[in-house]
């Protein structure tokens, strides 16, 4: 499905589509990674003496922080994009228009990894603090499903057409397509999978 004469392709963003409703593969693994990440860190708990019901107590807090986080990083360093005449966005609700704030507007795009794990870290002291266990032993528990996560979640890149590295002929060569690549890089269609080695090197760790 993926390998189309010895380079890879993306299918599209869309998994499936019912009426208004789209589902895109980036959230369904982003869905998948998260309840097999709170499988494999129960199993973690359960197997070194540890209440696994603490996982699923903070499981809300971490996710619903982590996007939060993950959304003012972005915003903060993508400001040229929620400010001046972008500062508002418009959604239909029940035939009705409403105008909101565009840095709200999550379900357009722009979360950042790197913000995510600074809102998870905040959420997770914050819970062990407020639980009285132990910081680096529950941190010890959710660290694998984290990786693993992140090794499923990059697959996110390759059917948007993202995080693709310089030009090549490789026999692993991916094709872009020239709406998504770089103006330097027009001319070019193939490109080195950088998504699929970070994939590769977060399963290597996961499996260490």
């Amino acid at each position: 499905m993926f390998i189309n004469y010895a380079f890879l392709k993306s299918p599209g963003s869309e998994l499936l589509n019912i009426g208004p409703i789209y589902i895109r593969w980036y959230g369904f693994l982003i869905s998948f990674a998260l309840f097999f990440g709170l499988f494999l860190s129960k199993k973690l708990a359960k197997s070194r003496g540890i209440n696994p019901e603490y996982i699923n107590k903070l499981l809300p807090s971490l996710v619903f922080s982590s996007i939060v986080g993950a959304r003012i990083y972005y915003v903060i360093f993508e400001y040229r994009l929620f400010s001046g005449n972008n500062f508002f966005t418009s959604i239909y609700f029940l035939n009705l228009k409403i105008k909101l704030p565009s840095f709200l507007a999550i379900w357009e795009g722009g979360i950042a990894i790197h913000g995510a794990l600074i809102g998870g870290f905040i959420s997770l002291l914050i819970f062990c603090k407020s639980n009285k266990l132990h910081f680096k032993t529950i941190l010890d528990l959710i660290m694998p499903s984290l990786i693993l996560g992140q090794s499923i979640g990059r697959w996110g890149n390759f059917f948007n057409n993202e995080a693709f590295g310089l030009p090549t002929n490789s026999p692993w060569k991916l094709f872009i397509p020239i709406q998504n690549r770089p103006m330097e890089f027009a001319n070019y269609e193939f490109f080195h999978p950088t998504f699929l080695y970070e994939s590769l090197w977060n399963l290597i760790i996961f499996l260490f």
